[in-house]
């Protein structure tokens, strides 16, 4: 059986833009997860060449719409 995640990307950017978010989200009581590709490359002993998108922020499937909605109205997105 394949597993199926719950997640769903929300956004995928800088460090500072996804902190942003983050806030924001943590403000209506969101969950969410944060890849850092930046860390993860650096720990596998790789390097990474796009700065501008080393953080990846996923949020559950049931309050992605809600995400998207929160965003939308505080203009972060």
């Amino acid at each position: 059986m394949i597993y199926k995640s719950k997640l769903k990307e929300l956004f995928t950017g800088s460090f500072i833009e996804v902190q942003t978010l983050c806030t924001t989200l943590e403000d209506f009581n969101v969950k969410y997860i944060v890849q850092d590709y930046k860390k993860s490359a650096l720990l596998a002993g790789f390097g990474i060449t796009n700065l501008n998108y080393t953080h990846r922020l996923l949020v559950y499937k049931n309050d992605y719409d809600f995400a998207v909605k929160i965003l939308k109205i505080t203009n972060r997105v």
